[in-house]
């Protein structure tokens, strides 16, 4: 499973290098993860799908973290909610994800806020640990007590993203000496996210 070493990936400035260290180094572990994490998924009685990221669209400047997501979409994953595990430079993460690519209609953003507004009880209730963030694509990190003011700038705002989940910093027991206990930890979290995205699925359908 994932450890410290993994993030010297992002101590390589090219593309190619850092592209082949991923698809060496982390890729296999992400697929390692999906076997684990979809029978948990699919007990639900959908099918789900496994989505690693290819970065096909990077020409130049190499990506600034990597994932794998999971949705019941063989198509892709980023029009619905879904969960994402991924690493930046200095933690890992696991998150249920509601991105912007879910907003295509001008009535969709509202909607979608609404629904998120409605599950602002159970984020409040989810462990202590538990943070937000506002894209996937950018390091960032909030408290739980911002989820309001998140999901109404979600809604206003085109590029906003809702992610709730957890992060583990790269110098964390868990990427080090308890490296062991990892992966248990990671399956725990997506347990405790899919009542929300549950509820989520239900609103979205």
């Amino acid at each position: 499973m994932f450890q410290k070493s993994d993030f010297a990936i992002f101590d390589d400035p090219t593309l190619a290098a850092r592209m082949d260290k991923i698809r060496r180094i982390i890729d296999p572990k992400f697929e390692a993860f999906a076997e684990e994490a979809q029978p948990i998924l699919q007990a639900d009685g959908r099918q789900w799908v496994t989505h690693v990221a290819k970065h096909k669209m990077r020409k130049v400047h190499p990506p600034k973290n990597t994932w794998v997501a999971f949705a019941p979409n063989k198509r892709g994953y980023k029009m619905e909610p879904h969960f994402e595990l991924g690493l930046f430079d200095d933690h890992l993460y696991l998150y249920l994800a509601i991105e912007e690519n879910m907003k295509k209609e001008k009535t969709d953003g509202p909607r979608i806020a609404l629904a998120l507004d409605r599950l602002a009880d159970a984020v409040s209730a989810l462990p202590a640990d538990f943070v937000l963030s506002t894209d996937h694509m950018v390091n960032n990190q909030h408290a739980k007590d911002e989820y309001q003011a998140i999901v109404k700038r979600f809604g206003k705002v085109k590029a906003a993203e809702v992610l709730i989940g957890r992060q583990i910093k790269k110098d964390a027991p868990l990427l080090n000496e308890r490296a062991n206990e990892l992966p248990a930890f990671l399956l725990a979290t997506l347990k405790e996210l899919l009542p929300l995205y549950e509820r989520l699925a239900e609103t979205d359908g």
